[in-house]
């Protein structure tokens, strides 16, 4: 790439950049540059006896050398990427990613299609939760975990109808998904645990009844409704907003049932059995789980969790280990915060970056308010690109 076609910052950061990695003795040749909203890309191939491991572990001296707050180093193939946070960053605003949504095509394609926000490089992007068919969210406090689940359920709710989505939002701290609790897709407004109970029964018991409906006949819910030989199935979404509290109020109930009763038939089954139990069997009936919490720590987020949540989302977290118990590998340290964040499928081989869009209380309000006009809005508008 000619070096002439860059800006002068970025000239400067690429001569940066080379020359620390010599001093690390780790040696690459600069191929090119993506520039995006929030971060620049910088992409370098190594030499043959580079080690990668020189480097990879370097990121603070890489962010002191260029003067930001922090980078992320990630390989891509026969390269390495350098994310260098911008001086200038564009806020993504959300109304401009849901009016994509409603045109792209292949968010058209999605059964229940989640609006991501914006790669990198500045594209709009979707996740089909009937395909992932869980996700687990965490981020620190100011990370942009619950704007981001704001994203999410609004996105839904202006794409489906209430009969084709029911939404039940679980907020125990009765902050922020209660905002949406007089959406018409909303069904349960989970404000204390005790409740929760009876809705992990409900849901477990509505899987074995679609199952029983469908056996024989199809394999999921969307095979079922395309057939019409029955009452058609509404998706199920259930959106946990921190699921460190609920597990947490549910081990005192657990204690406190143990010292009150001997009979162990009494008591109840507890949330995270129920949670792993649901997520096991309800993927092909179109009942999804989209569980944040604020600590990633391995008595919440254990290995039966993580096996049945194959979508994972990170945003900034304190420490590398936090990182590591969320994604697998290091990274989430080194996000910038405001809705930066990392995240893996099951199709991904490595964490991916992207960059959440900015929901305010008028965009909230306006979905709230205006769900079933905005719906019928961006419908028309896919018929007519259709045409």
């Amino acid at each position: 790439m000619n070096l002439s076609q860059l800006t002068p910052e970025q000239q400067s950061t690429i001569t940066a950049l080379s020359l620390k990695m010599g001093s690390l003795s780790f040696y690459a040749k600069f191929t090119r540059v993506e520039t995006g909203p929030i971060i620049t890309q910088y992409y370098f191939k190594p030499t043959p006896t580079s080690q990668l491991n020189k480097i990879m572990s370097k990121t603070e001296d890489l962010a002191l050398c260029v003067g930001v707050e922090s980078l992320i180093i990630q390989r891509q193939l026969d390269e390495i990427s350098i994310s260098v946070p911008n001086r200038i960053r564009t806020t993504i605003k959300f109304d401009s990613c849901l009016q994509w949504l409603s045109t792209d095509p292949s968010a058209n394609l999605a059964k229940l299609p989640l609006l991501m926000g914006q790669t990198p490089t500045g594209c709009n992007f979707t996740l089909d939760l009937a395909t992932q068919p869980h996700i687990l969210i965490a981020g620190s406090t100011g990370s942009g975990k619950s704007v981001f689940l704001s994203q999410l359920i609004t996105s839904l709710a202006v794409q489906r109808s209430p009969d084709e989505l029911k939404l039940i939002l679980v907020d125990t701290k009765q902050l922020d998904l209660t905002l949406f609790s007089s959406l018409d897709h909303v069904t349960e407004m989970v404000d204390k645990i005790d409740q929760l109970y009876d809705v992990m029964d409900g849901l477990l018991l509505e899987v074995r009844k679609r199952t029983e409906t469908m056996k024989g006949i199809c394999r999921n819910i969307s095979e079922w409704n395309m057939l019409r030989m029955g009452k058609q199935f509404p998706y199920y979404v259930l959106v946990i907003d921190e699921l460190a509290d609920v597990i947490g109020q549910d081990l005192e109930i657990a204690k406190q049932e143990k010292r009150e009763k001997e009979d162990i038939s009494d008591r109840r089954t507890r949330i995270s059995t129920s949670l792993k139990s649901l997520a096991q069997i309800s993927r092909a009936v179109g009942i999804h789980i989209i569980a944040a919490t604020q600590r990633p720590s391995i008595k919440v987020i254990d290995g039966d969790v993580k096996t049945n949540f194959p979508t994972r989302i990170s945003f900034k977290l304190p420490t590398s280990v936090d990182s590591r118990v969320i994604l697998d590998e290091n990274g989430a340290e080194n996000l910038l915060g405001k809705g930066d964040y990392l995240y893996c499928t099951s199709q991904s081989s490595g964490p991916v970056r992207g960059h959440g869009s900015f929901v305010t209380m008028e965009d909230i309000g306006l979905v709230l308010s205006q769900h079933e006009y905005i719906r019928e809005s961006f419908r028309f508008q896919r018929e007519q690109i259709n045409k």
